[in-house]
């Protein structure tokens, strides 16, 4: 049971260290920033109407970045699978973040921006890394679209619903009913699933999030606090990463005698699975040998809010 928590606990670490690192090298990129240049002409700061409130930011990615928590942290069968991936990505994204905030200065976006963060940069890092100080030059690419795409991604990859079950299971025990809580057919509520059972299609939720995350893409365009380029490449390259994670993943089984593969078979809990084998992202390889079994994780595809198993 335990080992099956180590995977979580090294994206914890790597995540952790690539932002003290993204927060060190923020300070760096900062103090090489030239902020004598003026701020570089931006289509999105011209359409959007200037806000002076930039702290709505940090509280629109604080807000997405727990909302995540809440939807999968109950959900036993697939919690360490989504988290892990999510925070690894995660840290992979701010070690990209790192290289390109250091390798290219632009001008500052923010209209009389002041630096707090003014100590020895070792410091200024940890201070950065919990919001108490804060940077102006750190422009290319856009931290906080990062987060929001991820978080967003995080949402619209693995769920198949089962945000609604809650609701259904209040709503059926108003009803005085006791039926299990089960998916319906894909449509509004409930995407189309694949051939290894991952969803495919858009649904209800997978909207609602993509327009939460679009509003919090304005916020930071509008208060100044990033170039729309910014944004934008901060959008491609989190859903590019994430994608082809997952695209690499699925093929895991293919390039299995890979030195960097056997690394991710353990991370992903797949074992060593015949080369033919169908995966899934949510619950690893569809068909394996008898002998294998006992060294891949497996879940259970339907969750019942009402058993032990959801909470």
């Amino acid at each position: 049971m335990v080992w099956s928590y180590l995977p979580l606990f090294f994206s914890i670490i790597f995540f952790l260290i690539s932002l003290y690192v993204n927060s060190f090298v923020q300070v760096l990129a900062d103090r090489n920033s030239p902020y004598w240049i003026p701020t570089l002409p931006d289509i999105g700061h011209r359409l959007l109407p200037y806000w002076t409130y930039f702290s709505i930011n940090n509280y629109y990615l604080l807000a997405a970045f727990v909302l995540v928590l809440i939807r999968y942290i109950f959900q036993r069968d697939i919690r360490l699978i989504v988290f892990r991936r999510w925070i690894f990505i995660q840290a992979v994204m701010f070690i990209m973040r790192s290289i390109s905030i250091y390798v290219t200065s632009l001008s500052v976006p923010l209209p009389g921006c002041n630096t707090t963060a003014v100590g020895s940069p070792p410091v200024e890092a940890f201070y950065i890394m919990f919001f108490i100080h804060a940077t102006c030059g750190d422009v290319l690419f856009s931290g906080h679209t990062v987060t929001l795409t991820l978080c967003a991604l995080a949402w619209t990859t693995y769920s198949k619903g089962e945000e609604h079950y809650p609701i259904r299971w209040l709503w059926n025990r108003f009803k005085s009913k006791t039926q299990e809580i089960i998916p319906g057919r894909s449509g509004w509520l409930y995407p189309q699933l694949d051939s290894t059972g991952d969803p495919l299609s858009f649904y209800l939720t997978t909207y609602l999030v993509w327009i939460f995350t679009i509003i919090g893409y304005l916020f930071i365009i509008a208060t100044r606090f990033h170039y729309t380029v910014d944004v934008f490449l901060g959008f491609l390259l989190s859903h590019l990463t994430w994608q082809t994670y997952h695209y690499y993943i699925k093929t895991l089984a293919e390039r299995r005698n890979i030195i960097i593969t056997r690394f991710f078979l353990w991370f992903e809990g797949y074992g060593r699975p015949p080369a033919n084998t169908s995966v899934s992202l949510l619950t690893g390889p569809t068909s394996i040998n008898p002998e294998q079994s006992g060294h891949i994780e497996t879940h259970n595809d339907v969750v019942n809010p009402s058993d032990d198993s959801y909470t």
